[in-house]
C-alpha cells in the first residue's frame, strides 16, 4: 500500500512541476536541432536522374531523406501559387557526404511576375516557405509603396552552397548546404528605386517600414530569420531557413549576435 500511495502522490504532481525545462529560455540555449526522423530511404525510382538510394553517402541519407507523397504535395502547392521552377539533377558532392540536395528545384519566379534573380536552387520545402511568405506578406506590404509600383524581383544572394555557418573553415554546416536556406538581398519594383536589405535603424522611412515588415513576417513561414543587427555577416541580407528544431522552436532575430 505504501508503494501505491507513493505512486499516486507522484502522479498527482503537475507535469510542469515534474519536468523542468531541458534548457534555458534564453534564445541561444534553445537553438537545438531536432533529431533526424526515422523514415524509410526512398526507392531507386523515387529519385530523379536514376540515382540509387543505396549509392548515396550515409551522411546525406541521414540529413536529406525524401518522401514521395510529401514531395508531390509540395510541388502541387508551388503550382497553385504560380511558382516557376525546374526540377534539376540531384546535387551529390564527391568531396562532402553531408552537403547536397536529392531533389533540388531551381526557382526562377516565386510568384507570377516576381522573379528570383539569380535563380535559387533549394529544396521544395524551402521554396514553399518562400512562396507563402511572398504571397501572404511581401506582396501586400509592397502594395503600400504606391510610388514604386508592383514588386518585380526578389534579389537572391544564395540558395544551395556547400559551406559552414558564416563561411568559417570549420564548425556546423550552414542550412545552405542542405538547400534549406535562401538569402534575400533586396527587392526590385516596377517604377521606383529598389529596396536593398541594409541597416536602417531609426530612419523613419517607408523603406525601413517595408524591410521591418517583411523581416518580421518571414518568421511565420521560416524557422530562422536573421538580418541586419544579428551580426556583421548578415548586415546586407535576410537569411531565411527551414531548419527543424526541438519543440518547433523558431529563431526570429531583430538584432543580437548569432549564426546561420
Amino acid at each position: 500500500m505504501k508503494r501505491w500511495g507513493l505512486i499516486l502522490c507522484l502522479s498527482a504532481v503537475p507535469v510542469w512541476a515534474q519536468e523542468g525545462p531541458e534548457e534555458s529560455l534564453r534564445p541561444k540555449a534553445r537553438i537545438v536541432e531536432a533529431e533526424t526522423p526515422d523514415v524509410e530511404v526512398p526507392a531507386e525510382e523515387a529519385l530523379p536522374g536514376g540515382v540509387k538510394a543505396e549509392a548515396l553517402p550515409k551522411g546525406m541519407r541521414d540529413e536529406l531523406r525524401v518522401d514521395d507523397t510529401e514531395y508531390a504535395v509540395c510541388l502541387a502547392a508551388l503550382d497553385r501559387m504560380g511558382v516557376t521552377y525546374t526540377e534539376v539533377d540531384p546535387i551529390i558532392p564527391d568531396d562532402d557526404a553531408d552537403c547536397g540536395i536529392l531533389r533540388p528545384l531551381e526557382v526562377t519566379e516565386i510568384a507570377p511576375g516576381v522573379a528570383v534573380t539569380p535563380p535559387a536552387v533549394i529544396r521544395c520545402e524551402t521554396a514553399e516557405a518562400m512562396a507563402l511568405w511572398v504571397h501572404d506578406f511581401v506582396l501586400p506590404a509592397a502594395e503600400r509603396l504606391e510610388e514604386r509600383g508592383a514588386l518585380t524581383e526578389v534579389r537572391n544572394g544564395s540558395g544551395y552552397i556547400c559551406r559552414r555557418r558564416n563561411n568559417v573553415a570549420d564548425g556546423k554546416l550552414s542550412e545552405h548546404a542542405f538547400g534549406n536556406a535562401v538569402d534575400v538581398m533586396g527587392f526590385t519594383f516596377e517604377n521606383g528605386p529598389p529596396i536593398p536589405v541594409e541597416p536602417r535603424e531609426a530612419q523613419g522611412s517607408m523603406a525601413e517600414a517595408f524591410q521591418d515588415a517583411v523581416r518580421a513576417s518571414a518568421c511565420m513561414e521560416f524557422t530562422t530569420v536573421l538580418g541586419p543587427g544579428s551580426n556583421a555577416s548578415h548586415d546586407d541580407h535576410l537569411h531565411l531557413d527551414v531548419i527543424r528544431r526541438t519543440r518547433g522552436w523558431r529563431l526570429c532575430e531583430q538584432g543580437g549576435a548569432t549564426s546561420d
